[in-house]
C-alpha cells in the first residue's frame, strides 16, 4: 500500500475502501463478554426477565500494526438477546478511512439449544447495507440485495445451528460453558457473513495461559480445521472467566494477520 502522504485523493479513497474491505471481509468479528458470558445468557432466566448487558473493547491489528478499535455490546432481555459490533480506524488506518469503519449487529433468541440468530445485518463504510434474515420455522434463510429491504428476497436452505459472523463467538462461548462443553472431536459451525452460508469446522486445540491488555486468562483455544485454500481461524475462551472470547486470529493465505485481543471488559 502507498504512503497516504504520497497518494492523491483518488488514491486515498481507493486505499481507504480496500483497507476496511480486507478488515470487514477478512475478521470473523468477535462477540461480547464480561464478567461471564455463560451468566450473561442465562442470566434473564435467573432473575425473572431482568436484562443483562455486557460490553467490551478489542484492539485490532494487521501483521503486528493496530489499525482499528472494536466495540461490542451484548444485552439480553428474557429470552431475547440483541449484539452490535462497530469499529473505527486508528493510527494511519484513520488517515485512509476518513470516518469510515463498520457496524454490525444481530438480533435473535437463547433457548436450552442455545443462541439462535433471527436478523444479522453488515453496515461497511459507506457500502450498501446486507442484511439476512433466518426462517427457523421453515427452516429457510433470505438475503436482501444491498441497500434494499426486500421481504420476498431469495430464500435457501438454513441448516441447523447456523449463526452470523457477528454472534458465532457468542454462541461458542455458550456451548462451551454448557454441559457436556465442546465436543471432543470436530463439529461443523455453518456461518452467515450476509451473503450467503459458509460451511465451516472447528476442533478443540488446547489449553493456554493468555496474557492480553485485559488481564491474563486461562484460555480454551479453538481452531478451524482447514481445507486447502482455507484462512486459518483461531479463537481463545476464557476458562475462568465464562468463556469470554479473549483474541481472533485470523491469518490469510497471502501471509497477512488479523488480531482481535481484548483490552477492556465491562457490564453489569
Amino acid at each position: 500500500m502507498d504512503s497516504p502522504v504520497r497518494q492523491g485523493p483518488i488514491g486515498r479513497r481507493r486505499a481507504c475502501a480496500a483497507t476496511l474491505a480486507t478488515l470487514a471481509g477478512a475478521m470473523l468479528a468477535a462477540a461480547p463478554g464480561g464478567g461471564s458470558v455463560a451468566r450473561a445468557a442465562e442470566g434473564a432466566a435467573d432473575t425473572g426477565g431482568k436484562g443483562h448487558s455486557l460490553s467490551l473493547v478489542y484492539a485490532l491489528s494487521r501483521n503486528g500494526l493496530e489499525i482499528a478499535r472494536v466495540e461490542e455490546s451484548f444485552e439480553r432481555d428474557g429470552g431475547n438477546y440483541r449484539i452490535t459490533s462497530e469499529a473505527r480506524a486508528v493510527g494511519v488506518a484513520a488517515l485512509l478511512a476518513r470516518g469510515q469503519g463498520w457496524r454490525r449487529e444481530s438480533r435473535g433468541t437463547v433457548d436450552a439449544a442455545g443462541l439462535r440468530p433471527d436478523q444479522f445485518t453488515d453496515q461497511r463504510g459507506a457500502n450498501p447495507m446486507l442484511r439476512a434474515r433466518f426462517d427457523w420455522a421453515a427452516s429457510r434463510i433470505r438475503f436482501d440485495r444491498p441497500g434494499t429491504d426486500a421481504p420476498d428476497g431469495p430464500a435457501e436452505p438454513l441448516p441447523p445451528s447456523t449463526t452470523d459472523r457477528l454472534s458465532f463467538p457468542y454462541a461458542l462461548a455458550l456451548r462451551a460453558a454448557r454441559p457436556p462443553g465442546l465436543p471432543a472431536t470436530e463439529w461443523d459451525a455453518p456461518m452467515t457473513d450476509g451473503r450467503r452460508i459458509s460451511r465451516y469446522r472447528f476442533a478443540v486445540v488446547g489449553r493456554e495461559t493468555l496474557g492480553t491488555p485485559a488481564g491474563s486468562f486461562d484460555a480454551i483455544r479453538v481452531g478451524r480445521v482447514r481445507d486447502k485454500g482455507d484462512n486459518a481461524t483461531d479463537v481463545w475462551l476464557a476458562a475462568g472467566r465464562g468463556m469470554i472470547p479473549v483474541r481472533i486470529l485470523v491469518a490469510e493465505d497471502d501471509g497477512a494477520t488479523f488480531d482481535q485481543v481484548l483490552v477492556q471488559i465491562g457490564g453489569q
